[in-house]
This record gives structure tokens, C-alpha cells and sequence, in this order.
């Protein structure tokens, strides 16, 4: 055989090895994914709006075809949250969990606890600057600086002309409710300085109690012209203590679950926030897979949150049709 020859089949045979060998290494790859059990916890599962959060999730890691559980409990207090993290990070199984943590201080000992055990984390919803935490959490959520400003510019716009007071509630202190709160308050103060904004009031997670708040605020405060709630059942807050009292007054709350928007549809709630719950939820899998492969993102993925009213329900109402038939009835409070 000829030098000639020799030397053509030898690049050939090289050229096969690079092509086969390449194929077996994204093969490889593929292989050495991390596998192992991704975890949602939440406390307060029950809630239409938490429910949402626990549905997009799972279907991110649909998605994905990763391996996912819910930890979540109906217990609504914050001890009832640190038990079940301090729980799923001390899983074996656990390689990536995604914390609806409220940018509490209280989950720090137990995201430092995930890093030592190689456990990454994602926070949805609620941001806080970065170093608040351990390095192996990130943060995926609208950014709280910012979206109040137009709700408070829409909200001055409607009440053009009038003059009064403006109710503030918030479920409960946490990063998101605070910071969403004193940006729409200095923004109304900047917008309308002739109106009067109360400072924030707790209104609770439970419907019946915070109706009877929003009702005693209402009382308390005869000239009230308008609400702003930072939480999800604020919506059914504000309708219910305008049909209590017999008072209409223009309300913005959150998240856009069907009674808020049929709320916003019947023209009992001016709008709700549109906070990106599916998006920042499907994307917390994501996140986490990325990040349990070695892959580096960014520390806050930035999602929008518009304001939401009788002009552009449809989009949400879509979202909504996809999740419901999954969801579980909410609790009545003599359950």
C-alpha cells in the first residue's frame, strides 16, 4: 500500500474519531446531568394564588422532565415555613429547591445549610439585593422598585378631580409588600399630592378578617376614595368592605387568579397587578437546572408586571384555563 494511501486513510480514520467522538462526548454529557429531586416550598398551599405558583412550577419541570416535589403545608405561620425548608434541605434526594421565602432573614441559616450540602436555590417573587443570602441563591421576580409607579399614576388618573384619602394593606412585612408599598405611596404623593395615602395596614392572608380590616379602615377613614392592596386576596378585600359598607371607591390589588379578574371584569376592582406568577415559577425550574448542571445565570432575572384592567383581562384569563381544572377548592373558614 502505498505512503499516499496510507496517509488518506489515516486522516480519514481521524476525521471519523473526531466525528464519532464527539457524538459519544454530547452523548456523555447528556449523561452526566445532575439528576436527583427538585422541590417547591411554600407554606399557605391552599391559597388560590399559591396554588398557581405550586401548578406553574411542576410545569416547568414538565418541561424539562425533571424529577419534582411539593413541600408545602396549608399552616400560613412563618415557623410553619422554616420547618418544612429545614425538612426538604435535609432530604438526600434534594439538589435544587425553589423557596417562596418573602426575602425573610429567617431562611438565611437554611440557604447557607443548602450551599454546604451543594443545594442550589431559587427565589421567586420576592427580590432582595444581592449578598442578602448565600451565592448559591438566585432570584426570579418583577422588580418591586419599579411597577408600582404606573398603578399609582393610573390610580391618580381615575381620580382626577376628587379628593380624600388612599388605604394601603399588605398581608403581612416581608421584602416585596414593603418596597411594593412605599413606591406606590411616593408615587401617589408625587402624582396626586392632593390626596392623603394612609400608612400600610396588615389585612392577613384569611378573607372573612380581612373584609372586617378593610371595613374598619374604611370606617375609621370616611374620606377614603381609593385602595391599593399588595397581596393577592386584596382584590376580594376591597370588594367585600365596598359591598359591607356600601361605598364604591377605586381598588388596584394583585395577582390576576379568576375571582380578581372577574372582580376587575364587573367593574368592582378598578385593576389587579399582573405579577409574573407563572412565568417567575416555570422559570424558577429552569433556574435550577441550570444551576445544578454548573451553569451560571444571572443573580435576578428581571420579569415585567403590568397593570391589569377591563381593557387586557383575556391574556390572563388563557393562563388561567390551563391550571384550574388542577387546582384544589379553597378552604372556607369554618374548614
Amino acid at each position: 500500500m502505498s505512503n499516499k494511501l496510507l496517509s488518506k486513510l489515516f486522516i480519514a480514520a481521524a476525521v471519523l474519531a473526531m466525528i464519532f467522538g464527539g457524538a459519544q462526548s454530547k452523548v456523555a454529557s447528556a449523561q452526566d446531568k445532575v439528576t436527583g429531586t427538585f422541590y417547591w416550598v411554600q407554606n399557605t398551599a391552599w391559597h388560590p394564588v399559591h396554588q398557581l405558583t405550586q401548578l406553574s412550577f411542576l410545569a416547568g419541570c414538565e418541561e424539562l422532565k425533571l424529577t419534582c416535589e411539593l413541600a408545602t403545608t396549608d399552616d400560613t405561620s412563618i415557623e410553619a415555613l422554616v420547618a418544612i425548608a429545614e425538612q426538604t434541605v435535609a432530604r438526600e434526594d434534594a439538589k435544587g429547591i425553589a423557596m417562596w421565602a418573602g426575602g425573610l432573614p429567617v431562611v438565611k441559616p437554611i440557604i447557607e445549610k443548602a450551599k454546604e450540602k451543594g443545594i442550589v436555590i431559587a427565589l421567586p417573587h420576592f427580590p432582595v439585593p444581592e449578598g442578602t443570602f448565600a451565592d448559591n441563591a438566585v432570584q426570579i421576580s418583577a422588580d418591586t422598585t419599579k411597577y408600582p409607579d404606573p398603578v399609582a399614576k393610573a390610580m391618580c388618573e381615575k381620580l382626577k378631580g376628587q379628593t380624600g384619602s388612599v388605604a394601603v394593606t399588605i398581608n403581612n412585612h416581608n421584602a416585596t409588600e414593603d418596597t411594593v408599598a412605599e413606591v406606590f405611596t411616593k408615587s401617589m404623593n408625587e402624582y396626586c399630592p392632593d390626596l392623603t395615602v394612609l400608612a400600610p395596614e396588615e389585612e392577613g392572608p384569611e378573607p372573612t378578617k380581612a373584609i372586617a380590616k378593610a371595613v374598619s379602615i374604611m370606617q375609621a377613614n370616611p374620606d377614603i376614595i381609593a385602595a391599593f392592596s399588595t397581596t393577592g386576596g386584596g382584590p376580594t378585600t376591597w370588594a367585600g368592605a365596598q359591598k359591607e359598607t356600601g361605598k364604591q371607591i377605586v381598588a388596584v390589588g394583585m395577582d390576576y387568579t379568576r375571582v380578581n379578574l372577574d372582580l376587575v371584569k364587573s367593574g368592582q376592582i378598578f385593576g389587579i397587578v399582573a405579577q409574573p406568577l407563572y412565568d417567575e415559577c416555570k422559570g424558577s425550574a429552569e433556574l435550577l437546572y441550570k444551576m445544578a448542571n454548573g451553569e451560571k445565570v444571572p443573580y435576578w432575572t428581571v420579569l415585567d408586571a403590568p397593570l391589569v384592567t377591563v381593557d387586557n383581562l383575556d391574556d390572563y384569563y388563557t393562563i388561567l384555563d390551563k391550571f384550574e381544572p388542577k387546582m384544589r377548592p379553597t378552604p372556607t373558614p369554618s374548614q
